[in-house]
This record gives C-alpha cells, structure tokens and sequence, in this order.
C-alpha cells in the first residue's frame, strides 16, 4: 500500500484545488490538472486505513474525492458550459434570430418589458441542456458508487439539510404568497428587485462593492478577485456583497495551515459569510447610513430587497430538494419535480429545463445552510452591537478572528431551525402587502 506522509499530501490537495480553480475561471480543461498520485486506489486506500489514526486523514479524504470528482467530470462540465452559452437555438419570440440559451436568459433578465417572451423561447430551447444535466448527475452517481463514497460525504454538510428546506418552504409558504409569483415571469421581477435601484454606486465593480462596506473588514487580507454579476437590479449587489463575502472567508482561511483544515470542504464558512454580507442590504441602517436614502424613499427599497432576498432563500431550498430528485434519477425528477417546483417558486417547471433555468451545484445545500445559519448570526449581532453592527469595529473584529478558526462542524437541526426562525422575523415585517 502506498504510503504518503498527510502534511505533504495536504500542500498537494492545496495545489491541485488551487489549479483547478485557476482552470475553471479561465474555461481551460481540468482533467490533466492532477498529478498521478491523487488519481492512485492506492492513495485513497491509504487515506481510508489511516482514519482514526491521523486527525488530518477524515479531512484529506473528503477533499481528495472533491477535487477527484472536478477532474474526473471536468469534461461533461464543460459540455454543459459550452451548450449553454455557445450552441444557439431559434428564438421565434420577441424576434426572429439564434442565440444561445445564455443570451436569452441574459435578454429577459435586461429586458423587463419582453421578459416573458424571452423565458418562453429559453423554456422551449431547453431541453438538449436539461438532458446534459440528467446525464451528468447519473454519471456523478456513477463515480461516487466507483470510489464507494455517496456524494453526500464529501458534498452535503448535514442529513438535516434536507428535512430544513423542506420545512422552510411550508413555513415561508405564506409570506411568499404575497409575492404574487406564478410564472417565471413574475418569479424573475420579484428576484432582480428592479425598483430597488437608488443610493448604489454608478458601476458594479470588485472596487465599488467593497466600497460599500467598512475598510476593516479587508484589513490584512489580500482578497482575489471575485465575480460579479451585471447590475440589473438591487439584487445584483446582494448577490456582488455575497460574493464579497465568500472572498473575505477564502483569503482568511489561506492564512491558516494545514489547507484540508483551513479550507472546509464543504464551502460551510463562506457560504456563511457570504449571506450575511449578501443580507446586509436588507435593512433601513444600511439604506441609510451607507446608501444614504431618506425616510422618505427607504421603506419601498428595502421591501423589494427583502422580497428578493425570500426569494432567494426559497430558491436555495428548492435547489436542495432538487438535488434530491437528480440523485434519484430520470424517474425521480419524472414523479416530482412538477409538484415540488410549484411549491417552492409557485408555478411548475417542466421537465425540459430540469437543471438548466435553475442550475444544481455541488455545494447547494450549504449556501442554504449558510443563509439560515447567516439569519441566526445577524440576529445575534444586532442584539449585541445594535442594527449597524455592520460598522462596529468590535463587531468585525469578531467576525474576522472567527475566519482564522478550524472549519465549523455540522449544523445541527436546531441551529437550522433557529436560523429559519430568524430569517422570517427579520423579513416578515418588511415584506408588505
């Protein structure tokens, strides 16, 4: 059996998700950036014999099947990437033309007044994608069953994720009623917060984002850059202060030593950290102290934000349970993805876009974790240091030196649902009729 020794193994599990995130974001193929020795049965036979003898081998193990599966599966990823933003399709309505289906969702989100238009021509050019996706995940299945490790032990941080979000869309059913979304339409509007536009800076940028938060927070890290969504809406910069966040957590735990320690394998931290910036905007401090909106013009703002941001959560527990239905298989997502995507968007989603109009990622489950867990912190926080924590020193501080700890361990069930507890006595209030 091959013997390694687990610090130097570490630096060489650290290179290797450092060369295939460096790949990923460049579009180049990842499945040559491995060296042999992770691809060996001998490696990860040695990884297994040395659970409960070496602390680092349960953390070397998960993150060798993570970066594993990126290689091996790199080449239908791409596959999936270049049918969905090179391949063009014929768009019969709001014009006659071929785009690729990127562009057309890209057209609806721009386009308020042709949104539904654009979406039916996306819908309708779907399905070659959709069946990408089934593919994929059977073929996901397939490794795992190879390596004899279920992708939920190296992808899903809890059991109780899933149970969560099923209870979290039941218990947010009403709240987002008021919403009135029953078409992807509607679902889209009510998602980019459209109205929600004054007070941000005039460009969306890694500079302009970081702008809108404490220099603090930056202090003594060297955070990569990010990306950034268009600015379409007053989402956009929910979702530019989540990446922000996401960022922050990577650049702090880069200090931090050994890297499968340092580095959750689970994403847990960042995602974490990433919906409570991402969530900032979500309150009349922010509007006022660091947008600088007035009385007058700040309930509106804030009420499109909060509609968004329950959408997104409902959308993060709606892509859980559809992972779900993907591990299942074809039969699974035949029998339940129509009444399950009425219940978490409030309109069916036909098969033929399964995966497509609302992607599944590995990591899912922990970005809705993350916000519930988020949810929680925030509530916290602003007992504590008041509703502008956000600029509290003592607070950041606080935050920041929790960034240097070990990677957090699995959520219970209880601190899931008081995280969902919070989440909806923070928007509840604010999202009116």
């Amino acid at each position: 059996m091959r013997e390694l020794e687990p610090i130097s193994f570490d630096r060489t599990l650290r290179d290797a998700a450092i060369a295939i995130e460096r790949r990923t974001a460049k579009g180049e193929p990842v499945q040559d950036a491995l060296p042999d020795e992770l691809f060996d049965e001998e490696t990860l036979a040695w990884l297994r014999e040395l659970r409960g003898k070496d602390a680092l081998a349960e953390a070397l193990e998960l993150w060798l099947l993570r970066i594993r599966e990126q290689a091996e599966l790199g080449a239908r990823r791409a596959e999936l990437g270049y049918a969905h933003r090179v391949t063009l399709h014929a768009v019969m309505e709001p014009e006659k033309t071929e785009l690729p289906l990127a562009e057309i969702l890209n057209r609806s989100l721009a386009r308020p007044r042709e949104r539904g238009a654009y979406l039916r021509s996306y819908f309708a050019s779907s399905a070659e994608l959709a069946e990408l996706v089934t593919r994929l995940w059977e073929e996901r299945q397939m490794f795992a069953e190879r390596l004899k490790a279920p992708l939920d032990s190296f992808e899903v941080v809890s059991a109780a994720l899933v149970p969560s979000a099923r209870s979290f869309l039941a218990d947010t059913h009403a709240a987002y009623e008021t919403l009135a979304v029953h078409d992807a339409e509607s679902f889209l509007s009510a998602a980019l917060a459209e109205s929600a536009h004054q007070g941000w800076p005039a460009r969306l940028s890694p500079r302009s984002v970081t702008e809108l938060i404490d220099r603090l927070w930056l202090d003594g890290l060297r955070v990569r850059p990010f990306a950034l969504p268009q600015a379409r809406g007053g989402s956009s910069f929910l979702l530019a202060l989540a990446q922000l966040g996401r960022a922050l957590s990577d650049a702090a735990s880069a200090l931090g030593a050994p890297f499968v320690l340092a580095r959750d394998v689970f994403d847990l931290r960042r995602n974490e950290l990433g919906a409570l910036l991402g969530s900032l905007p979500v309150s009349w401090a922010f509007a006022t102290k660091q947008l600088g909106l007035g009385s007058s013009n700040t309930t509106d703002h804030v009420r499109a934000l909060a509609r968004a941001l329950l959408v997104d959560a409902r959308v993060a527990a709606f892509r859980v349970l559809l992972r779900e239905l993907l591990a299942g298989g074809p039969g699974a997502v035949r029998r339940d993805l129509a009444e399950l995507s009425h219940t978490a968007l409030g309109f069916e989603l036909p098969r033929e876009v399964v995966g497509a109009f609302i992607r599944v990622r590995p990591r899912d489950s922990q970005r809705f974790a993350g916000i519930l867990l988020a949810a929680s912190r925030h509530e916290a926080l602003v007992q504590t240091h008041d509703d502008d924590w956000f600029r509290n020193p003592r607070a950041i501080r606080e935050l920041r030196a929790e960034l240097g700890e070990p990677a957090p361990g699995e959520p219970s069930q209880d601190a899931l649902s008081a995280g969902a507890r919070a989440l909806r006595a923070r928007l509840e209030p604010l999202l009116g009729g």
